[in-house]
Parts: structure tokens; sequence; C-alpha cells
């Protein structure tokens, strides 16, 4: 399972971390790239990120463009009041929930750690990342509880949410007059592979691909549509259907090339606990508000930026988050 909640409404996470980096992407003589036999070091590289134009977010209906420096300031300074607020209120994670929720990942995705050092990034980042995301999970939830018996409930109640609807692998041509379309029968009656069909008198950009769609629920399609390709065996093509492009008649017709059941995703552990969490974050973002939580933790944050390219905006931008106040 994954985590991931908007810890302030007016400064939501950004991809950052809480811990340093690696010693060895310190190192300003690094050399990040050589053009032409010149070399760009890594001082250079980590200055240009910082004051990197054009890049921000969206506030209302308009962009505020803000230095990536200022951006990742603030995330870190988030990312420790929400592990402060938690220790506080003793609910910061321990390294026991830490190493399980670890374990859980790697189950659910073997490649996750491998994924990680492959993005520059370490063990260590990963786990730092985990426990931030687990101490905003426990401040969310604090008090809450959902018992077996209603994860059973809520599993009957909302089965369609694990419920995957009977789904069509197709292929199509598509032409644009009765003539066209008489070429086509003649061409799959005398044997011609739907796909060489498709390639040689379908007008659809499928036509490349020998005329391959995708795999489409049968609900995604109009109740004439809907109707034949239900009425449709596997292997079988659904007869004609009447259509339009740029509002003028067309028709198309379907292969259907495989037929996948309906499935319904069976009430495992896995399951249960997904639904349990999600649940517990429904009620918990009732009872408990993380967005008032961090307001008053900024109002209250003695933080000292100390680049004085930062300082100032960083002030100004809490300011302007908070309603004023300190930063």
């Amino acid at each position: 399972m994954r985590l991931t909640f908007a810890v302030l409404a007016l400064l939501p996470a950004l991809i950052a971390h809480a811990q340093a980096p690696a010693p060895a992407p310190l190192d300003p003589n690094r050399v990040i790239a050589i053009v032409n036999g010149e070399e760009i070091r890594a001082a250079e590289y980590y200055r240009r990120m910082e004051h990197l134009p054009g890049v921000g977010r969206r506030v209302g209906n308009g962009f505020s463009e803000l230095p990536p420096g200022l951006l990742t300031i603030d995330q870190l300074v988030t990312e420790k009041l929400v592990l402060q607020l938690a220790r506080e209120r003793s609910l910061i994670p321990s390294d026991l929930e830490v190493n399980a929720e670890v374990q859980e990942r790697l189950t659910e995705n073997p490649d996750l750690l491998e994924m990680w050092k492959n993005s520059g990034r370490t063990e260590q980042d990963m786990r730092n990342q985990i426990r931030y995301e687990l101490a905003q999970f426990k401040l969310i939830t604090f008090g809450v509880t959902v018992t077996d018996q209603e994860v059973d409930r809520l599993y009957r109640e909302r089965i369609v949410e694990f419920t995957t609807q009977k789904q069509l692998k197709l292929s199509v041509v598509v032409v644009q007059n009765p003539a066209d379309r008489a070429l086509v029968d003649a061409d799959l009656k005398a044997g011609k592979p739907f796909a060489e069909v498709a390639r040689t008198r379908s007008v659809d950009a499928s036509k490349v691909q020998g005329g391959a769609y995708g795999t489409y629920a049968v609900t995604m399609f109009n109740a004439d549509a809907r109707k034949k390709l239900e009425a449709t065996t596997k292997g079988a093509t659904t007869g004609w259907i009447d259509s339009q492009i740029d509002n003028k008649p067309a028709f198309v017709l379907f292969l259907v090339e495989d037929i996948i059941p309906q499935k319904v995703e069976p009430l495992t552990p896995a399951v249960r606990k997904r639904l349990r969490r999600s649940t517990m974050l429904d009620r918990g973002r009732i009872k408990n508000d993380l967005n008032k939580m961090m307001l008053e933790a900024r109002r209250k944050a003695k933080v000292e930026v100390v680049p004085k390219e930062f300082a100032g905006a960083y002030q100004e931008f809490v300011k302007a988050a908070v309603g004023g106040g300190s930063g």
C-alpha cells in the first residue's frame, strides 16, 4: 500500500526527503556532464537547481513561480514538523513498524528497492520516506478503529470497487461508405486475416497495428455496440455497427480476439488491510484535521533559513500560507 497525504492545503508534499543525501552527490567537483569537452560540475548544477526559473505550483486558477530551493526547504521543514508533531503525541513510527512496512512493500513489488537505487536514492531514503508517511497516517487516524466485522460489511457493500468488469480484447476496421464495407466483407469471406484487411481497408489510426484496438469493458460502448459485442463469441466479428466520423456516416466492425471474464478480488489479508486503512483515513480526516495541526505547528515553529536568498522569501511564503503570523 502507498500512503500519500497532503499535510497543508497550500503547501502540498513535493518529491523530497528529510534526510541528508549521501556524501558523493555533495562533492562540488563531481562532474555532472561534459559539453564539447567543457565540464559542468556539481557546484554549478546544484546552484542552478536551487534557482531554476519556470518552476512553481498552481495556486487557485493561477501559477506562482517559486525557486526550487525554496520549495525544497519548505518540504524539508514540513517533514520535520510532521515527525516532531508525531513524536510529541507519542505517535512516531517505531523501527519495527517501518521494517514491517518496508517488507510489505517489497512483497508487493520486489523491484522497489532497486528502483529507488536506480533513481539515485538509497535504502535509507526509502525508509525515511516510509517513516514520514506512517507518521502522517498515525496522526490522521489517531483514536480511529475499524473492526474485522466492519471490514467484512464494507467489503460486501462496496463489492463493485473490488470487481473488474468483463473485458474484451478487440481489433477494428472502420470504413466510411457501403462500397468499402462490401470490400471488407468480401476479403474476410475469402479468408484474409482480419489484421491484413484492417491494414488495407480501415481508415482508423489503428490500421498500422493491424486494427489492434485494445482491451475494454463492454460498458464503455454505446447500447448498440454493447449489444453486438455481448452477443459475439471469441474469434468472431460483431457485424457492422453504425457510427460517425466528423459528423459523417461511418461503419465499424470489431473482431473479438479474447474475452476476459468478470473477476471479483477476494477479501485477502492484503485487501482487508487496504480497506481498513482507507476507512480509517476517511474517518480520521473528520476526527483529526492534520491541515489544522500543521498550520498551528507552523505558527509556533522557530524556523531559521540560513541562505540569505531564501530567508526572507520563506518567511513571506509561510505568512501567506498560514494567514499571517510568524514562521
